[in-house]
């Protein structure tokens, strides 16, 4: 699992781009542009600094730029639609746009029913919607429809400032603690079927192991050994497919001591033993770990965007 910088290529001249996928196995990464998920069927589990949270059917979910973050399948299939928003279109109406970090995830796991959840599911909908049907003048709609949630966002949501950007060109991060965080958390995923201590990764950037824990929880939202744990159970996922591995074969493989080690932590990921994944979900899924993002059923994806649409819309 490789921690880099996405490069995203907006649509049509269009300061957005907005998709519906599947998704497997996303490994870390941060991008520029600010991020919303919208969870069609399925589940799916996102790791970013505020934590584990594990997305559910019309839950949406915020990712503001520059953080760092992975989305991985809990069980079975799960369909989303990720908008992707150019925060250089944002910073020219907002200069600190990037810097914001809204409060919209605390919102939305309070207050599910929310009216700014529901006007985001239904502007995502609209522009989803525009960027299919392409009537005449649907660029126009598109960013007007983008406007009215950049408004939403800035006129209903709290908002703190950040020091400064996340990421920059080159960079996972615009400064010297993302740089660390990169080279820990690259040598952390290399390393992860090892005993792996915390004196040892903190010597390594000659800082001390209280350093170390705050600026995992604080840019990660977990702990050094949580953070093991995901890596090493995210990995068991293309081993535990194989039916012909035991699950013993499957924990130690993967750097775990022992099988309760490796159920406890997979049940907290998941929310499945290992036995019931491979019985519910392994067969299912062939190939798995072979790429982020999966091919779905655009067709189907859209019925279920008609929901979240008003009665006596222009696209139900």
């Amino acid at each position: 699992m490789e921690t880099h910088l996405e490069r995203i290529e907006h649509q049509e001249n269009l300061p957005l781009r907005i998709f519906v996928h599947s998704v497997r196995n996303c490994a870390s990464h941060c991008h520029r542009d600010s991020e919303f998920l919208l969870v069609l069927r399925g589940q799916v589990m996102v790791q970013t600094s505020e934590g584990q949270v594990v997305l559910k059917p019309d839950d949406v979910y915020f990712i503001p730029s520059g953080e760092m973050h992975f989305t991985h399948e809990t069980a079975g299939a799960n369909l989303l639609v990720a908008l992707q928003i150019d925060t250089a279109f944002a910073s020219r109406l907002d200069p600190d746009f990037p810097r914001r970090r809204f409060a919209y995830n605390q919102i939305g796991r309070r207050f599910p029913n929310d009216r700014r959840l529901q006007a985001t599911r239904e502007i995502i909908a609209e522009i989803l919607w525009e960027m299919r049907m392409r009537r005449e003048g649907y660029r126009f709609q598109v960013e007007s429809h983008l406007l009215r949630l950049l408004a939403l966002l800035m006129r209903d949501v709290p908002s703190t400032l950040a020091a400064a950007p996340r990421a920059e060109p080159q960079n996972i991060a615009d400064d010297a603690l993302g740089q660390r965080l990169a080279r820990l958390v690259t040598y952390l995923e290399a390393h992860s079927n090892e005993e792996i201590s915390s004196a040892e990764l903190a010597a390594s950037e000659s800082v001390s192991v209280s350093y170390l824990a705050r600026l995992f929880k604080t840019r990660l939202g977990c702990t050094v050994s949580e953070y093991v744990s995901i890596v090493r159970t995210k990995k068991s996922l293309p081993l535990l497919a194989r039916r012909e591995t035991t699950i013993l074969d499957v924990a130690m493989e993967c750097g775990f001591p022992n099988v309760k080690s490796y159920n406890t932590a997979f049940k907290r990921l998941f929310h499945l033993t290992p036995s019931q994944w491979r019985q519910q979900a392994g067969s299912d899924i062939p190939g798995i770990g072979e790429s982020a993002y999966n091919r779905c059923d655009a067709g189907f994806a859209f019925h279920l965007l008609r929901k979240y649409l008003p009665a006596g819309s222009a696209y139900a």
